[in-house]
């Protein structure tokens, strides 16, 4: 062998070894990868499958997976309601400015699900649009509602001093769209009041990251500072691909 081929034969061999470095050994590994992005994102050691669990309805009250939206991107899901005073309009301001920071922005849905079905039906998609144009909302029927969250380990629960407020205008819709003879409210004007109705939600301010499996992958942790949020999600979607 002459010395021009040896030099090609090490040159290629060392191209090799680089390509093989980057392929199958430059990723990080679960646990460089969770402390690497500590403290903005808590990464579940194992990704937890809960895709049959996220089954919602859309401004339509139609039957809609989760996957219909996401279509094969990640997905960061948060939790809260359109007339919430001042969580959730933060909240949201956060994440469009996270989203906005991340080199992959173009592999992520954010999807508002809202915690207040009654009032917030046929709102859901504007209000998330308001912080970004890409964001959609989502929401479901109260008993799915419940058990999504309770798979998911999110917390809501109508302020307790005003529960009785909800309840009296509820059963007041209820009646509204019955009684045909002793009132004159409509069925429009039974959801209008319903819609109305003046209460508050306590609920955990969770920011959720579903790979595109929709596997609950990583928790976004607070304070949910934009620029820490963006590069966490960015290692993660780069590291799991």
């Amino acid at each position: 062998m002459n010395k021009s081929t040896l030099l090609s034969s090490l040159f290629l061999i060392v191209l090799i070894g680089v390509a093989a470095f980057f392929y199958f050994g430059g990723k990080p590994s679960i646990g460089e990868l969770k402390n690497s992005v500590a403290p903005a994102a808590s990464l579940y050691p194992q990704a937890k499958s809960v895709s049959d669990k996220l089954n919602f309805i859309n401004d339509r009250s139609d039957a809609v997976h989760l996957s219909d939206l996401t279509q094969g991107k990640w997905a960061l899901l948060y939790f809260g309601y359109t007339s919430c005073p001042d969580i959730c309009p933060v909240d949201l301001s956060k994440i469009n400015l996270t989203y906005q920071m991340m080199d992959n922005k173009d592999s992520l849905q954010v999807v508002f699900i809202s915690v207040d079905p009654s009032r917030d039906i046929g709102g859901l998609d504007k209000f998330a649009s308001a912080f970004n144009p890409s964001f959609l909302g989502l929401t479901a029927y109260q008993d799915e509602l419940m058990s999504i969250s309770r798979s998911l380990g999110v917390y809501h629960e109508v302020v307790e001093s005003q529960k009785l407020a909800q309840e009296d205008h509820s059963s007041h819709g209820e009646s509204g769209e019955h009684d045909h003879e002793g009132h004159d409210m409509d069925n429009s004007d039974s959801q209008t009041s319903t819609k109305t109705a003046h209460y508050e939600i306590d609920h955990t301010s969770s920011y959720l990251l579903f790979n595109p499996d929709l596997k609950l992958t990583a928790l976004l942790t607070s304070p949910h500072e934009p620029a820490p949020m963006a590069k966490a999600i960015d290692e993660i979607i780069e590291a799991l691909r």
